[in-house]
């Protein structure tokens, strides 16, 4: 049988210490509860959420949208879930306004994000690229000097730092600053 895909094998166990902890549903009850403040997993059931789910819902209830899929991922000591939807696209939107200019072009950059421009190369906009990381650097350096400065838990018996144990948080939060700064997204 040609072009039927790739031969099944016998399946490749992961480690837990290099794979990401991470599950999909692609079946069973995926839903948004009315409170906006939880969703319904299947296996799992009703989890609260930290952000609202409040524009999910809405097109959820007004029928724009479709929830495919979830996927539940642990990183740096929390749990999270991203649902793939899908949206009917609109042609325009309701808080849209009109331009002055009929045709853009649109420059996508890395120092700017976006640069509009008319066909005569006449400047319209110019979007700057958000940078993430260089705004948590202050927070980042003050957490890794002070992760530094600690060598361990004291020991009242001899006066004196203990070798930490992997456990040990002070070098914890450096990491989960840094993976937080790497999620951050502009508001919308």
């Amino acid at each position: 049988m040609s072009g039927a895909g790739a031969t099944i094998r016998f399946p490749r166990f992961k480690s837990k210490h290099r794979s990401a902890r991470s599950v999909r549903f692609t079946t069973g009850t995926i839903r948004v509860e009315p409170d906006r403040h939880h969703v319904v997993l299947p296996r799992i059931g009703r989890i609260r959420t930290h952000e609202s789910t409040r524009k999910l819902a809405r097109r959820l209830e007004a029928g724009t949208a479709r929830i495919l899929s979830a996927t539940m991922s642990y990183q740096a000591g929390r749990w999270y879930c991203a649902f793939q939807v899908l949206v009917d696209a609109r042609a325009h939107s309701a808080h849209a306004g009109s331009s002055l200019h009929p045709v853009v072009g649109v420059d996508v950059g890395v120092k700017d994000l976006l640069v509009v421009a008319t066909p005569d190369g006449v400047e319209v906009d110019r979007i700057p690229a958000p940078k993430p990381l260089t705004a948590a650097q202050a927070k980042l350096r003050a957490l890794q000097r002070r992760a530094a400065r600690q060598c361990g838990p004291y020991d009242p018996a001899t006066k004196t730092g203990r070798e930490p144990s992997a456990r040990w948080g002070a070098h914890a939060r450096p990491h989960r600053s840094h993976s937080c700064a790497g999620r951050r997204r502009p508001r919308s």
